[in-house]
């Protein structure tokens, strides 16, 4: 007969085997739970939202010719395939049918301010949270004209673009040189006669920097890429929105601009730059700059060179005809006005010789301000017509605005797909619009009358045609 403790050890192996057969039945039934409910589950998980378009006439954004009567299948936010009829995999697509309309893709403008919602004068004493409520209509107004992508050339606008990513307010994709770097006295000093560097209102908040030498500027470029800058904008020279920089002046050394070049290099980016003087185009030229915006002061020589170079130039072409007129009243100084004036009169010849030797431009008005204003950067597109043909005019919208995008390289903030292009793969950024802007490019313009759907990333934002 086994004793008491011959039992108690008995009893103690029977107990944990008990425990153990437990243990090993309760694995096997948390295996089955999710051995039968993960398929379960994902075969509930929604299928991506589709959005077929049919009887559209397409404009890829790269050919000059239309494909007649195709149909657009979009899932999530790509176009997944484009045809004649049936398409395979439009099992459960919304049906948008174009009437004959013709497909385009969202515009993209490469030269934006979306944070500068009055002229710069009427902003110093604007607080941040007053400035970031002034971008949302902005922002959204943008968008609902065709402009499904911009490249934001000097301003905070990294919160903004945050937003609008996480789809919390509506508007188009942003690709930000964040502040604008500018020498003391150079077109992004804004701040008063008084202050020194560092007090003034836009330094404070994050809209520009003002450096000194090579080792500073390294520092703010660093800085702005930190913050989430695709790429950087110097101001090389004087400007006509701003008061203690003439517009003949070069603001940065040869130094400071090659140091400019190197870092944004490191980055994997580019350097761009507000520039008017054909002096500063060629410093920046010999420090491997790859592209600059106005150079409207710029001599024929150097437009050869530029085109030797393949460099493309952002252009601003409404703007001289506006500052003769409505947009007189962004310059709130006897300094500004008489830049102005000047430019409106001297600042046309560069398109004659881009035209001339094969330059490539950019679509990017530089027109800011509240919803009305930064309106005019879509009747601008008509306005080109005064020293560009409307083939060149679509060209600059679409084809070379791309080649500025991508100059970003690993810093662009949306490369799963094609930007400015309707192809397989691209991103479902679409316009449906009454006629065939490549013969009337106008109609890109008309956001009232013409442009009847807007989508943005597989969403649909605005459609008229219901």
């Amino acid at each position: 007969m086994p004793d008491n403790r011959e039992r108690k050890m008995y009893a103690e192996r029977e107990f944990r085997k008990a425990i153990l057969l437990l243990t090993g039945l309760f694995a096997c039934l948390v295996m089955a739970v999710v051995l039968f409910t993960a398929p379960a589950s994902a075969a509930e998980e929604k299928p991506k939202p589709q959005t077929l378009f049919i009887n559209v006439n397409i404009f890829d954004g790269i050919n000059h010719k239309l494909a007649k009567n195709k149909r657009v299948l979009v899932e999530g936010n790509f176009i997944k395939t484009i045809g004649d009829k049936d398409l395979k995999g439009a099992k459960h697509a919304e049906i948008i049918d174009g009437g004959g309309r013709t497909l385009v893709p969202g515009m993209i403008d490469t030269h934006t301010h979306l944070a500068l919602g009055l002229p710069v004068g009427n902003m110093q004493d604007l607080p941040w949270d007053e400035i970031a409520i002034r971008m949302v209509p902005v922002a959204k107004d943008v968008l609902m004209r065709g402009f499904t992508t911009v490249r934001d050339f000097c301003g905070n606008t990294h919160g903004l673009r945050r937003t609008i990513n996480a789809g919390i307010i509506p508007g188009p994709r942003i690709v930000s040189a964040g502040a604008c770097i500018s020498a003391r006295s150079g077109h992004g000093d804004w701040s008063n006669y008084v202050q020194e560097k560092g007090e003034g209102h836009f330094e404070k908040l994050g809209m520009s920097r003002l450096v000194s030498g090579p080792d500073e500027m390294r520092e703010a470029i660093r800085n702005e890429m930190r913050r989430g800058a695709s790429f950087i904008k110097v101001m090389m020279g004087g400007g006509l929105a701003s008061s203690y920089d003439p517009v003949d002046v070069d603001s940065f050394s040869p130094e400071e601009i090659r140091a400019a070049v190197e870092e944004t290099e490191r980055w994997g980016t580019y350097l761009s730059a507000h520039v008017f003087t054909d002096s500063g185009v060629r410093m920046g030229i010999d420090a491997g700059m790859k592209t600059f915006d106005h150079t409207n002061y710029a001599t024929e020589d150097t437009y050869k060179l530029l085109a030797e170079k393949n460099i493309p130039i952002g252009a601003q072409v409404y703007f001289l005809q506006q500052i003769k007129g409505p947009a007189k009243a962004a310059f709130t100084t006897p300094e500004q006005r008489r830049k102005a004036a000047y430019m409106a009169e001297n600042g046309h010849k560069i398109f004659e010789y881009g035209r001339k030797h094969g330059v490539k431009f950019g679509f990017g008005p530089d027109l800011y301000g509240n919803v009305e204003a930064a309106r005019q950067s879509s009747e601008a597109i008509a306005g080109r017509r005064e020293y560009f043909p409307d083939n060149e005019i679509i060209d600059h919208i679409y084809k070379n605005n791309v080649i500025l995008l991508e100059m970003t390289g690993e810093r662009l903030p949306y490369k799963e797909g094609p930007l400015g292009e309707i192809s397989e793969g691209a991103y479902a950024d679409i316009l449906l619009v009454e006629g065939n802007p490549l013969k009337d490019v106008a109609i890109l313009g008309d956001w009232k009358n013409k442009i009847d759907l807007v989508m943005k990333d597989g969403k649909v934002y605005k459609n008229t045609m219901k």
